[in-house]
């Protein structure tokens, strides 16, 4: 539901606003999306493994989790207005970067407070709390389009995601202190200890060090996902990358099952069946792959027929160029569906050093196709490039899931 409301935000901002502003937009929102990651650097995957690992015992991690997360996020709203102001940008873009900057708070909320409710494995509230702030911006997208604030839709959508973002923070944070205060429903590991049986607890420096590699790794992933819509502006147009950026968009509506299976259900269950049912998680991990890899060929001939439909539904005047697109970077979701279900086996066990290396591997390789084909073929040669380090990285992380499935437990 979350990402289903996400498509149909950025579907209402893609047709309100000109192709050179969604361009704008979509840039400014793609870099403080892979910047956000870098605030909450790792912490929320630590936490789902620490838990799975320790249980209870991982409460001893999380009161300097915290105060990594708040130096942390001070050093990217720092850096986020460095750029802002002394980028290559023109005053506008400037605007959508600094408005946009508070959206980075948000995301830690979402994140920290996401996983408590993975943690309890509770569903219910951790679909509602993913869904409603996407909700609440459709809403106030909808009212400003028919009560308008500003001449420019790009003000209005500005002051939405200002707002929402505000209110998420303030909220998180009420949710987090009730939580962490004695109140969390860890499953799986019984009921919580009457009497305190907690180990010393974690520095700041043990933090760091356990976190670090799932922060680079998360921030890595990010940044393979998001940095060809950035590469688009900057190599190519404002306009280039709006027509990316839509495609890409609809690329991730066919992407939000296997996306919300992994990251959302099945991973926080991976931790404990990795150190405590191994045959259940093969056997999870063969169903998967045979089903997402077959619902991402499906997806390709629905795309494969209904580009053009598509393309005309966003660009009424030249969508041709959409649709050139669509029909590119659709090879892109069973790969993506694939490498979501290799991937996920990296993040458990003593593997997450080696999913950041063949990540880093994967990122030059988009790069530097990137490099060739975006001066060539604008918004056409980003989804190749796309294509190309999909595929690389399904190979990689297949080699890389077969490895760790043969290891012993790994050491936290």
């Amino acid at each position: 539901m979350a990402a289903l409301l996400a498509f149909l935000v950025q579907t209402l901002l893609a047709r309100q606003m000109s192709a050179a502003d969604y361009g704008r937009f979509s840039a400014g929102l793609s870099l403080v999306t892979i910047m956000a990651p870098m605030a909450c650097f790792g912490i929320g995957s630590f936490w789902l493994r620490v838990f799975g690992q320790e249980g209870w015992g991982a409460y001893r991690w999380i009161r300097n989790s915290l105060v990594y997360v708040l130096f942390s996020a001070l050093f990217v709203m720092i850096a986020l207005a460095a750029w802002a102001h002394w980028g290559p940008h023109d005053a506008r873009t400037e605007m959508v970067i600094l408005a946009l900057s508070v959206f980075v708070l948000s995301q830690i909320l979402m994140e920290l407070v996401g996983v408590v409710f993975q943690l309890e494995e509770n569903y219910n509230y951790f679909s509602f709390w993913q869904f409603s702030p996407h909700l609440a911006r459709l809403s106030l997208l909808v009212i400003f389009l028919f009560f308008p604030l500003f001449d420019a839709y790009l003000l209005s959508a500005l002051t939405a995601y200002f707002m929402v973002s505000v209110v998420v923070v303030l909220v998180g944070i009420a949710i987090l202190n009730a939580r962490l205060s004695g109140n969390l429903q860890l499953k799986g590991h019984g009921p919580s200890p009457e009497s305190s049986t907690t180990t010393e607890r974690a520095g700041l420096g043990d933090v760091v060090r356990s976190s670090l590699p799932f922060g680079i790794a998360g921030f890595f992933y990010l940044v393979y996902v998001q940095m060809n819509t950035v590469l688009v502006k900057y190599w190519g147009n404002d306009e280039q990358a709006a027509y990316y950026n839509v495609a890409f968009l609809v690329i991730t509506a066919f992407l939000l099952l296997p996306n919300m299976a992994f990251e959302k259900v099945l991973i926080p269950k991976m931790h404990r069946w990795y150190y405590q049912d191994r045959p259940m998680l093969h056997s999870v991990l063969k169903k998967s792959a045979l089903l997402f890899a077959a619902l991402g060929f499906v997806s390709v001939a629905v795309i494969w027929f209904a580009a053009d439909f598509i393309a005309a539904f966003f660009f009424h005047e030249s969508p041709e160029k959409l649709a050139e697109t669509l029909q590119i970077v659709k090879w892109t979701i069973p790969l993506r569906s694939l490498s979501l279900c290799f991937g996920s086996v990296l993040f458990i066990g003593g593997h997450i050093n080696l999913r950041l290396k063949l990540l880093s591997a994967v990122i030059l390789v988009n790069v530097g196709f990137c490099y060739v084909l975006i001066p060539q073929s604008g918004a056409s040669g980003a989804a190749l490039s796309m294509i190309l380090a999909d595929a690389c990285m399904c190979l990689l992380f297949f080699g890389a899931m077969l490895r760790a499935l043969k290891t012993r437990e790994g050491k936290l």
